[in-house]
């Protein structure tokens, strides 16, 4: 004969078998409360997120194009020292007309194109930021422009570009912005009418991959090798460096140590090589990752390459996609916030910037970093 089972409870102690029903409910209503917990928990992050997303949509709408009318000018001034001209283009913005802004001067930004470009670079950042009160010159830079490849045979054109990729050229770069810069106090003092409402003396500086080098080197940078710093300029307070990189990979920290300006460095994860040259896109975040830390800030988006950060319609270059429109919103946010926070004390803007607001404008595999 089978055996009869016993219930639990015979075999225990008296004094411990009366107590077996209340552990049972004690031990239902504990896992109970577990759960409704969990549940609570995972709906106040859900309500959480959608309240953080909300919020971050409710800010200014950083990639919006300002209110202030642009005009534009192009002129080329002569640095009579060096014997060398060069062009500019101007995006002043309107007097901001009767509104508090209107007791501020508005502050300047640069702009260095990448090798082989001209002043047309950066068109779709400087019409931006200049929307929104901020004076932005161009640069461009004879030797390593357009004059690289203009005129020559197509399979001539590699070899054109290649050859301005230089430290002589770079030395000629980083002149003329602080040329640029003696123009703009000068121009700014004499009332010119394109600087009439600038502030001299909040400048910012920016430009993409030979320009990011420029902008590094300007903003403190020092290269292997050479004694002292390879350009830096005090009067820059604050930098954006698209598609930066480290082309000589030795004293990183040497390097990079010094720059304690504020800085936005930018790159995606096609922002590879470029000529050959063996340039990952990893590189291109390692100025970031060797700057000290105070204000810096660092976006890797997914699927951008070197192109669509030059700040031109991309046109003849490649087919545009809807993606490149995307980053280039982004980016058109980000850069504004940061300006607005390192240029005009804007504590809404670095808040925006810091805490969440940026980040809804980026895709799940899009990284943003800060330090």
């Amino acid at each position: 004969m089978a055996p009869t089972s016993v219930p639990l409870a015979l075999h225990l102690p008296r004094s411990l078998a009366k107590w077996l029903p209340l552990a049972w409910k004690y031990l239902l209503v504990v896992a109970t409360s577990c759960s409704l917990a969990f549940l609570i928990s995972h709906a106040g992050a859900q309500a959480a997120e959608a309240t953080r997303v909300a919020a971050a949509k409710a800010e200014p709408d950083y990639a919006a194009p300002g209110s202030r009318a642009v005009t534009t000018a192009d002129a080329t001034w002569r640095d009579d020292k060096r014997k060398r001209d060069v062009p500019v283009r101007i995006y002043t913005p309107a007097p901001p007309g009767a509104t508090a802004e209107s007791t501020t001067r508005d502050p300047v930004i640069l702009f260095s194109h990448g090798l082989g470009g001209n002043r047309d670079g950066g068109k779709l950042w400087a019409a931006h930021w200049a929307s929104h009160g901020y004076v932005v010159v161009v640069l461009q830079h004879p030797g390593s422009d357009e004059s690289l490849w203009k005129g020559r045979a197509a399979g001539e054109i590699e070899t054109g570009l290649k050859s301005g990729m230089t430290l002589s050229n770079l030395g000629l770069r980083v002149g003329d912005v602080h040329f640029a810069i003696d123009e703009i106090v000068r121009r700014a003092g004499a009332g010119e009418e394109a600087f009439r409402h600038a502030d001299a003396k909040r400048i910012g500086m920016s430009g993409h991959s030979f320009g990011a080098q420029t902008t590094l080197a300007v903003s403190g940078q020092k290269w292997p090798g050479l004694a002292g710093q390879s350009g830096l300029d005090l009067r820059v307070t604050s930098a954006v460096a698209f598609s930066p990189n480290a082309r000589n990979k030795l004293n990183l920290a040497r390097q990079f140590g010094d720059i304690n300006l504020p800085f936005f460095s930018i790159t995606g994860t096609k922002d590879g090589s470029i000529l050959g040259d063996g340039t990952r896109y990893e590189d291109r975040m390692t100025p970031y990752e060797h700057m000290p830390a105070g204000s810096k800030y660092l976006t890797v988006f997914d699927e951008g390459d070197h192109m669509v950060f030059g700040g031109h319609e991309l046109g003849g270059r490649r087919k545009e996609s809807a993606r490149d429109r995307e980053i280039q919103r982004a980016v058109k946010a980000g850069t504004l916030a940061f300006w607005n926070a390192t240029l005009r004390s804007d504590a809404s803007a670095r808040h925006w910037l810091e805490d969440g607001g940026f980040r809804a404008f980026l895709e799940s595999r899009d990284t943003f970093a800060s330090k």
